[in-house]
């Protein structure tokens, strides 16, 4: 099963200039390394010719390290939340207002 994280890009998430950006990962827990993979990245912001567009490929090795391993760290904490029902919690507790 897969899962989709979304987040917009700070000004040094990526090596190029992609802030604002809405970044969409898809990834799974591997069984076989027991680690988080990226299975696929797409962004939703401008295109190489400044017009707005939506799934535009994105690839891992275009983040800076520090972007990389901040994204990991993020996707570990969103599949702990999923495991553990914490961001359903929060979830219903915006709904409800809470």
């Amino acid at each position: 099963m897969t899962y989709i994280f979304e987040k917009t890009f700070g000004k040094f998430d990526s090596s190029t200039d992609f802030e604002g950006n809405k970044l969409i990962v898809e990834y799974v827990h591997s069984s076989v390394s027991n680690s988080i993979k990226v299975v696929q990245m797409w962004r939703d912001g401008l295109d190489d010719f400044g017009k707005p567009a939506k799934g535009l490929r994105h690839e891992m090795y275009w983040m800076s390290e520090e972007a990389q391993d901040t994204l990991m760290k993020e996707l570990e904490a969103d599949m702990e939340d999923r495991i553990c029902g914490t961001h359903l919690e929060s979830q219903a507790e915006l709904h409800h207002g809470i």
